[in-house]
């Protein structure tokens, strides 16, 4: 803990120290953690030291570097299985992102197993990475898609949803916390249980939940969760898709090519077992070392302190841009406590003029759409201006953040 006041060491953290904003003369506040968390020292430490002692290619040479290339990739898998409570290691596919494993759960598993005429249910709080993969392939399969809309303070629609329950769907697609709405919803567990109760195998997006709370996997009760390392601390290029073992016997491989196949020849080819089969090609090896780092942070730390922090940094920034002429907050209405970001827009600022201005104050966010226009579309604005925070985020950034917007507020009202 850092004085016992946040979960990660600001000091760990060199890019803090750059001065930004006009002319370069303010201290960065970093506030966009739900796009990607800002990278330790020690988790930048974990991929020097690798590839500075042990860079080599895995699961193919016999020599010692490769081996313990191989043995470091390996040890990442284990680790995220046990940080996530999957029973079995061999049901983490390592991928290069959530978008990615989502892509494989579409194209590896209900490709083959879904028929013509088949309902995909799909939440309308989900990122697009969990909505456009299954409108691919219900193009590609003559399937029928509905949607679990939102009402308009944000809630998934219960009654939508139970009508839609009864036409026994296929596979229901759902996100665990919204990258634009703060709070977590009320009906989600019920959802998936009484989704999976019918047969259905259920797709979770874990993106913004995976390193911000504690996650079981078999508790949670879904057939695929996907995740990225650099939502997590970890470095860019690298995720990981964790699978039921109803859905991992039944899932196919993607992508051809080296270190998939047990066996080539002119007759055919054979998969190779286990995880081996999903991950073609050389995989992004110095990264997944990283991660396993990053998560040894995230231990160290407590995920149970990381999710209390940050819910106390974004229910802070709730009030205080609630209280802004102005300034509405997407979700406000809903009185559930605000996870880690907060969406807000300035009257009628386009939410990209707005985070130009906090921009020149050394306030970083993300403006725009944040890849969740059917959110939008259900709260009514055409974009937001999102805060977003983690382990190293403080109070005094919230209130930099609030007092910035405060000042354009009321330079737009002058």
């Amino acid at each position: 803990m850092d004085n016992g006041s946040r979960p990660f060491d600001r000091a760990r953290y060199p890019i803090l120290k750059r001065r930004v904003g006009v002319h370069g003369g303010r201290p960065l506040i970093y506030l966009d953690s739900a796009a990607t968390a800002l990278v330790s020292q020690p988790v930048i430490d974990a991929q020097v030291r690798f590839l500075q002692t042990s860079c080599a290619n895995i699961h193919r040479g016999a020599h010692q570097l490769a081996e313990e290339a191989t043995d470091a990739f390996e040890r990442t898998r284990e680790q995220l299985a046990t940080f996530f409570g999957v029973v079995e290691p061999e049901r983490v596919v390592l991928t290069h992102g959530a978008t990615e494993s989502l892509n494989l759960a579409a194209r590896g598993w209900a490709e083959g197993s879904l028929c013509e005429g088949d309902l995909i249910v799909i939440a309308a709080d989900n990122h697009h990475s969990n909505i456009v993969p299954w409108q691919m392939l219900a193009e590609r399969k003559g399937l029928s898609v509905a949607w679990i809309p939102l009402t308009e303070e944000g809630l998934l629609d219960e009654d939508a949803w139970a009508r839609l329950l009864v036409r026994a769907p296929k596979l229901v697609a759902l996100c665990q916390q919204s990258n634009v709405l703060g709070f977590r919803q009320p009906s989600l567990a019920r959802i998936a249980a009484e989704a999976r109760e019918a047969g259905a195998v259920v797709v979770m997006d874990g993106a913004q939940s995976a390193g911000h709370e504690p996650v079981d996997f078999e508790e949670l009760g879904v057939d695929f969760y996907a995740m990225s390392a650099h939502k997590m601390g970890g470095l860019t290029g690298v995720g990981a898709l964790l699978c039921s073992s109803r859905v991992m016997e039944d899932l196919r491989p993607v992508y051809g090519g080296g270190g998939m196949a047990a066996r080539v020849d002119a007759s055919g080819w054979r998969a190779a077992p286990g995880p081996e089969a999903f991950e073609a090609g050389t995989p992004p090896i110095a990264a997944a070392v990283a991660w396993s780092a990053a998560i040894d942070q995230l231990k160290a730390a407590g995920l149970e302190a990381v999710a209390a922090h940050t819910r106390a940094l974004a229910e802070r920034a709730r009030a205080g841009l609630s209280a802004l002429p102005g300034v509405s907050v997407l979700g406000h209405r809903v009185p559930r406590p605000f996870e880690s970001l907060v969406s807000f827009t300035v009257g009628e600022v386009h939410p990209h003029d707005v985070g130009q201005a906090l921009d020149a104050a050394g306030v970083m966010v993300r403006a725009g759409h944040h890849c969740a226009r059917p959110v939008h579309q259900a709260c009514g604005a055409r974009a937001s201006v999102r805060a977003s925070f983690a382990g190293y985020s403080t109070e005094e950034e919230v209130e930099a953040l609030v007092s910035a917007v405060a000042q354009l507020s009321a330079a737009v009202r002058a």
